[in-house]
């Protein structure tokens, strides 16, 4: 299976492109935690997360003010000096990936009309 990359960035290696807005909310543990940025393919957070790289979490994604979608990810970065985590989805399920896509699709659209 191919992968398309929507981001042109010669010197960016993620497949998908980072947007800090609109930020998501996501509850991992019980603990609320806003997203520093996101991509269709995960998320970066920035706290105090008793994860290693390498763990799967399992957790509830608000966006737009969404009652919140279920997902599985994966811890794929840590950088212990920035306290930043940096998640790939592993399981989400097509409705969120919509909500992402439009939630992106707005933003777009939104920065054209200023």
């Amino acid at each position: 299976m191919r992968i398309a990359r929507t981001n042109f960035d010669r010197q960016e290696h993620r497949r998908d492109r980072r947007y800090a807005l609109p930020p998501l909310t996501v509850i991992i543990d019980e603990l609320e935690y806003v997203t520093d940025n996101w991509s269709l393919g995960g998320f970066q957070l920035t706290g105090e997360l008793p994860f290693a790289v390498g763990a799967v979490v399992a957790g509830t994604l608000h966006i737009d003010g969404s009652d919140g979608f279920e997902f599985n990810a994966e811890i794929v970065r840590k950088d212990a000096a920035a306290g930043s985590f940096g998640f790939q989805f592993r399981e989400l399920t097509p409705l969120a990936m919509t909500k992402l896509d439009r939630a992106l699709a707005r933003r777009l659209v939104s920065r054209r009309r200023v």
